[in-house]
């Protein structure tokens, strides 16, 4: 598969990380907790595409594609299905979907700090 630079990497890898934390809250019992943003973005960069049954493509936007455990998440997060979740407030799951997505417009600086981080060989936080 196509390998990505280290930027874009780590702005897939924020994404896929709130999109995974907020499937783990609607679907804890049912999926893993995420991996910290940082070593999803070092996977991504390495070609790894698949993380959990939630598959990527890097080319679309949002890269979250597929997610094989939680496909009423999916279509509440991605594709704006809000009801698709049974059980939840469509408010609440609104609220999530700005968290996964458009927050992440707000992070390029700490994208860009955790890049430069990272490609130093230093420690990076998410």
């Amino acid at each position: 598969m196509l390998k990505l630079d280290a930027e874009k990497a780590a702005k897939i890898g924020y994404v896929l990380f709130r999109y995974m934390r907020a499937r783990h809250r609607f679907k804890h019992e049912l999926v893993e907790r995420p991996l910290p943003a940082h070593e999803l973005a070092e996977l991504i960069c390495a070609g790894r595409y698949d993380f959990d049954e939630v598959y990527i493509d890097p080319a679309a936007n949002p890269a979250i594609a597929l997610d094989g455990k939680a496909d009423d998440v999916f279509e509440a997060l991605i594709k704006k299905k809000y009801h698709a979740i049974p059980f939840w407030d469509p408010m609440l799951v609104a609220a999530w979907r700005h968290y996964v997505i458009v927050t992440v417009r707000y992070l390029n600086g700490q994208v860009r700090a955790a890049v430069a981080l990272a490609s130093s060989g230093r420690a990076v936080s998410a």
